[in-house]
């Protein structure tokens, strides 16, 4: 995007959070800088459960390195030498943003932080995403996305209770939602900059990013009575709202009103459950669901779950097949809207992607840049940002510090 394209991000991050944001931002434009250790890389790079991508890596990096890193440009640094440390406050006055998730205290430690970068270049933004943020008993401690999601309550609300123990959601949401937050955190501070010309230290925790997703259950648990248990595909709120065994499979079925739970008893032949007092509205419904269930469960067990949809999809009651993920990723409705994308790897040829969600005047942000093989920019970037000449490059390469 033309707005984006004049923007620098020197790119400090590592592991998921970090690299997912600076993804983001180079979704819409902006040149990533994503600075490696020499040889090793970043972690993501060793992540991975596909038998395509197990050779050569860290050079090429495995799936999930993939999957986060494209639109970057990788820049290897040895922050261990203080010739690496000089080359990083450098490039950090050449560059608009700046992003890093490492713990507290550590950039300061290594002389890169806010305070020296921004006193370096007064207009740069300094974006920081740790764990637990930067206050606290927790404030100093490492966090996963597992150690996060089960301190916000995440994993004790999800699964279907009993003897089972806690259950972590498929999707790695402290790691996602906090790269999300951090990009609209600089989005804003990069807005405020062009009124005011100064940067701004942002920062965003993944504990309170992971909060933020669970806002719809704030007001009932912190000032109502309730107390919020795992209900598997169902929902606390709303009944029916969950997925239903079918004859082939499982469907969701979603009537989220008083209305559509009438098309859907009309729909069913079921007069009979709309004359019950018990299912009469919504919070009935939700204080009998294992009753109502019980009674729309066989319903479904007669036909196909393509068969179901059919029928629902006519009657415009909000449902779903439930996919594999591979199944998901071939949806055609993805397809149709130019989700699925293919980049030219340089080593691993054809390479899928699933796009960015943005459209802007119709058109998905473009894919420019395959996911960087570790160190495949660097002395381009030193060269054309920093001026440094091909003496002083091969200099840097002998003594390992690039």
């Amino acid at each position: 995007m033309p707005a984006f394209d004049t923007i620098r991000v020197l790119d400090l991050t590592h592991g998921v959070a970090g690299p997912f944001s600076t993804m983001i931002l180079g979704d819409f434009g902006c040149d990533v800088l994503k600075v490696e250790r020499p040889g090793r890389g970043d972690a993501s790079r060793y992540m991975n459960v596909s038998r395509r991508f197990t050779t050569d890596i860290p050079r090429v990096g495995g799936d999930y390195f993939m999957a986060i890193n494209r639109n970057k440009r990788s820049v290897t640094v040895d922050f261990k030498d203080p010739r690496g440390i000089d080359l990083v406050r450098s490039l950090a006055e050449h560059c608009d943003i700046v992003v890093q998730n490492f713990r507290p205290g550590v950039v300061e430690r290594l002389g890169i932080g806010p305070v020296e970068l921004m006193g370096r270049n007064p207009s740069l933004i300094y974006a920081s995403l740790n764990a637990y943020g930067e206050k606290g008993p927790l404030a100093a401690h490492p966090g996963m996305d597992v150690a996060v999601q089960a301190r916000s309550g995440v994993m004790s609300i999800t699964g279907h209770g009993g003897d089972d123990g806690p259950v972590k959601p498929g999707v790695s949401l402290a790691d996602f939602s906090g790269g999300v937050q951090l990009t609209l955190a600089i989005m804003a501070a990069l807005f405020r900059r062009q009124l005011s010309g100064r940067g701004e230290d942002v920062r965003v925790s993944l504990l309170d990013a992971t909060m933020s997703m669970l806002i719809n259950y704030s007001v009932a648990v912190t000032d109502g009575d309730a107390d919020i248990a795992p209900m598997g595909s169902g929902h606390p709120q709303l009944a029916p709202f969950e997925a239903v065994p079918t004859a082939d499979g499982y469907l969701v079925i979603a009537p989220g009103t008083n209305r559509l739970f009438a098309d859907l008893c009309t729909l069913l032949k079921r007069p009979d459950l709309l004359e019950d007092p018990r299912f009469a509205g919504n919070p009935q419904r939700v204080e009998h669901r294992p009753e109502l269930m019980a009674k729309l469960g066989p319903v479904f067990a007669e036909k196909t779950t393509g068969e179901w949809l059919a029928e629902l999809e006519d009657a415009g009651i909000p449902c779903a097949p439930v996919n594999t993920l591979k199944q998901a990723f071939a949806e055609e409705q993805l397809v149709a809207n130019g989700m699925i994308h293919t980049l030219d790897h340089p080593a691993l040829g054809s390479l899928t992607q699933l796009g960015s969600p943005y459209l802007v005047d119709g058109e998905r942000l473009p894919l420019r840049m395959p996911p960087p093989m570790l160190g495949e920019h660097t002395d381009t970037v030193l060269a054309e940002v920093l001026g440094l000449t091909p003496d002083a490059l091969s200099g840097l390469h002998a003594d390992g510090v690039i």
